[in-house]
Formats: C-alpha cells, structure tokens, sequence
C-alpha cells in the first residue's frame, strides 16, 4: 500500500510507550539512569524515539534519538528532521549524527536543532537495506531546568513522501530534583593573630565537585575545589584579635544542592613576653665614674 498524504498530522496517529527494561544502580547524588522509548506509526512510516535517561540530574548528559523505519513500498528520503528540546537542555557540540555520519545542526532556536540532509543521502526502504535510518544528538542538562515535572521532546522531519509534524510525542524528560547537602565547618582552636590556621569545610554527601566559598566575615579568602572525600580546606592568618564569623558556602555539584554553615572562631592577641617588662635598671652599678 502506498502512502497517499503529503502531509502527516500527530492528531491522526496512533502511540504507544515502551517501557524501560532496565536500570543502573544508583550513586549517592545522581539520579537512577530510566531509558524511554515511545514508537509511533503514519501510514507505512514507523518511528522510535528514545531517551537513554529520562530522569536525568543537572549536570548529566542524556542521548536522544529517532529511528525511521518503512513497512510498506515505497521508499521514503530523509530530508531533515528538527528535534524538539525542552530550552534547559543544551545540545552538545558535535554530537548530532545521521545514519552514523557527523551532521551540523541549526541551534537557533532555544527549543529545538534542525539539521538538513542531501535529498537522496538518507533512504529508508521497506524491503532491502538500509531498512531504517536514525538521527543522534546530546544534551546536557541544565540548572534552569524544572525539577519533577515532565518536559516534552518530540520532532518533525521532512522527506520524499511529505512532512511529519508530530508535537509532544515523547519521551518526556523529568529531571530530579537535587540531592539535600550538608557542610560542616571544623572546629577551630588556638588561632591568634598572625599565626597560619587551617580552616576545613565537609560536604555530604561526600563526593569530588563544586568549589567551597570560604569568608571571614565579609571577606572572601576563596574558591577551594571539593576533593572526593568531600572536603576543602584553606589557610588563614588572622590579622587582628577579636571573633570572626567564619562562613563556608558549598556551591553545589551535578545532583546535589548547594548548602552553607558558619562557625565563630575567636583570634587571641599575640602573647606579651613577660622579659620585656620595660623597668628602671636597677643593676649595681656605681656611677658613671666607677667608684
């Protein structure tokens, strides 16, 4: 049977989901990987498009692709497709691919990449190979996106046999919400002024990522990258006597939220040396003639 429509309405179609088979074990601070594919048919033309995470972190990079597929004559051209994005995923420069070749993609859009192809470069028979084509392109995730609600993902294309505007198909992504994050400021003893003490800040959950802010009152002394141990640490010498407000500000890592604590620490006054008292000599001596 032969397609007769020139142009392919998502109203008109029939989907259905196809559930995730699988999972990954989760790492404290990330989210469990949820594949998602969603398959749709328009006449002779079948289409899968999957999410290899669908409840993806901030931070992560999720892989989203289309396969194209005939089941019926004739043969069908692949001229462009335009992959639809919620705009707090980012596309990853490069990766966009069709049928396995590196292809550019048209970012000018906050919400969808559209890449075009040679008009005879991309065929999807139904009967000999190649039976199907696919397109390839990575995101990243970003903070802006919205947590624990789904976002739509859909696409449309262009080829020899008309056009496909399919809206909302799927899979929707939903990116989970932060970690919860604690820090921790080690106790300080014995500071005084112009003596070097070491000030150590603790995440939880521990993990390498992000940066601790680290301030004496109002003053940053810096940025200090957080190790895998889920400490930072920085050297401070004190410049006056008196209490300060120490602060230590994790700024946050792909799936944990940022957190912050403080702690005062008291800066004694250098020690007075006791020999240095500063009297009258009173030593022994006789007069200025000796005698």
């Amino acid at each position: 049977m032969v397609d007769s429509r020139m142009q392919r309405v998502a109203g008109s179609l029939a989907a259905f989901a196809v559930a995730a088979g699988f999972a990954v074990a989760a790492v404290p601070g990330t989210a469990t990987a949820a594949p998602g594919s969603v398959v749709w048919t328009d006449g002779n033309s079948k289409f899968t498009r999957t999410v290899s995470n669908t409840t993806p972190v901030v931070g992560d990079t999720i892989t989203v692709t289309t396969k194209f597929e005939r089941t019926g004559i004739p043969v069908e051209y692949i001229y462009n497709i335009k992959d639809l994005h919620p705009a707090c995923l980012t596309p990853v420069p490069g990766s966009a691919k069709m049928g396995g070749d590196v292809v550019t993609l048209d970012t000018s859009s906050s919400d969808w990449v559209r890449a075009e192809f040679g008009i005879t470069k991309y065929p999807v028979y139904p009967n000999i190979q190649p039976k199907s084509q696919t397109f390839e392109v990575q995101y990243k995730v970003g903070v802006n996106c919205a947590r624990d609600v789904p976002l739509p993902t859909s696409m449309h294309y262009g080829g020899s046999l008309g056009d496909g505007i399919y809206q909302g198909k799927g899979p929707a992504i939903t990116v989970s919400s932060d970690a919860v994050s604690s820090t921790v400021l080690t106790d300080v003893t014995g500071a005084q002024v112009g003596k070097a003490v070491t000030l150590e800040a603790s995440v939880s959950p521990p993990g390498a990522g992000g940066t601790v802010q680290f301030k004496a009152g109002d003053q940053v002394l810096g940025d200090i990258p957080v190790n895998a141990n889920g400490t930072a640490t920085i050297v401070w010498t004190p410049g006056a006597a008196g209490s300060y407000t120490i602060g230590a500000t994790f700024s946050g890592r792909s799936g944990v939220a940022s957190s912050s604590t403080t702690k005062v620490v008291t800066v004694a006054d250098v020690p007075t040396d006791p020999g240095d008292g500063g009297g009258v000599d009173t030593g022994s001596g006789t007069g200025s003639l000796g005698f």
